[in-house]
């Protein structure tokens, strides 16, 4: 169904063809852990001072960081501070996680748009002006879209970057396009200053993203996807690096899917296509990932049983047998389709195509550990691999 929506290019036909107002003062927060990320934040505060478009009342740009210790990269970040006066460095002394560092930045934002990055995120020069117009039209969150710029280092990194076409390209465009409903993905968001600062973010959970987006909802803020915010950034180039993400992400949604389920199916400004959306984000991908993984030990038992491998195929078998296999393929075509240019090489898409059967059981076995690690109370905060 989402990719049957996106499939089509077209315009944005929500905002009106009155001329926008102009784009007022923005503050860029840039959330980092130094000894990480050390790397890839230069490329990313440079990008920003040098490149991006600026409004007529300017931008400022907070880079709230944590460390353990001094870093090398502090004297060139005060030179870098010198140089360019709208960059405020703010070191959450005492913060352990991303929510902190991020809760202590929005205490210092003065812009009355506030953009959200990660530390590895290089945003497009035309990204203030493309947000703004949504702000304008009365939305309060604009999500832009996410490609990998770094695929081609291994083979772990040309599956997520086909991987995230589809969802930047498609699922997320399509929720809105559908439920006129979207979510903040973490970074490359676009929010009122009023909201945010209003919402803040929750240090308890491992995805203070969707925490956030769920809360702002449900105080009837207006979320909208615009897949022609362009951001770049790392995806992990090794298993174990995808496998801590991934399994972190799970944690979290698993989190909210505890807390804000019911919350969403007693709200009273969600209409029921809205309920169904967040109902399948929320508790139906909990029960989906327990019931795929009893599928295969229901069909083991069936064969101990007769006592011989029998497959006792009849139509709607066959139907979800060519349904799950080429559901792949299929989601690789459309996010060629949609893809944001420059395109990958056309092989990244044929080797998603061939894996993503694999690639969806091995992310539905990373959601049950991820439950089962939540119900044990491990909640530990793996750092995400950067790749330079």
């Amino acid at each position: 169904m989402y990719s049957l929506a996106a499939f089509r290019r077209e315009t944005f036909k929500e905002l009106s063809a009155t001329k926008h107002a102009p784009v007022p003062k923005v503050t860029f927060i840039v959330s980092a852990y130094l000894p990480n990320e050390v790397e890839v934040v230069k490329d990313t505060l440079l990008n920003i001072l040098e490149n991006i478009q600026r409004p007529a009342s300017g931008v400022e740009l907070i880079l709230a960081y944590n460390t353990p210790h001094m870093e090398g990269i502090e004297p060139f970040l005060r030179e870098l501070a010198y140089k360019w006066p709208e960059l405020i460095l703010a070191n959450a002394y005492g913060s352990r996680s991303k929510s902190e560092n991020l809760n202590y930045a929005l205490e210092l934002a003065s812009g009355e748009m506030i953009v959200l990055l990660d530390a590895d995120h290089l945003v497009a020069p035309d990204c203030l002006k493309l947000a703004w117009r949504w702000l304008d039209e009365g939305y309060d969150v604009v999500q832009g879209r996410c490609k990998i710029r770094n695929g081609g280092r291994s083979l772990v990194s040309a599956l997520v970057e086909v991987e995230f076409e589809g969802i930047y390209g498609i699922s997320h465009y399509a929720k809105f396009k559908l439920f006129s409903s979207a979510l903040f993905g973490g970074t490359n968001g676009y929010w009122r200053s009023s909201v945010i600062k209003g919402l803040k973010f929750n240090p308890g959970r491992l995805t203070e993203d969707i925490d956030t987006t769920l809360r702002a909802i449900l105080q009837r803020s207006r979320f909208v996807h615009d897949r022609s915010i362009i951001s770049t950034e790392l995806a992990p180039e090794n298993m174990a690096g995808l496998w801590f993400q991934r399994k972190r992400w799970a944690q979290g949604w698993y989190q909210c899917s505890l807390e804000y389920q019911i919350k969403i199916i007693r709200s009273k400004f969600l209409n029921v296509f809205q309920k169904f959306m967040w109902t399948t984000l929320l508790m139906w991908r909990v029960i989906y990932d327990i019931l795929s993984h009893l599928l295969f030990p229901i069909v083991f038992a069936f064969w101990l049983t007769r006592g011989k491998v029998d497959l006792p195929m009849n139509g709607f078998l066959w139907f979800a047998l060519f349904f799950v296999m080429l559901s792949g393929p299929f989601e690789s075509l459309v996010a060629y389709k949609n893809a944001s240019l420059p395109r990958a090489p056309v092989w990244r898409y044929l080797y998603y195509a061939f894996f993503a059967f694999w690639y969806t059981l091995f992310k539905n076995t990373i959601q049950v550990v991820a439950i089962r690690d939540e119900l044990l109370g491990k909640k530990e905060w793996v750092v995400s691999q950067r790749g330079s």
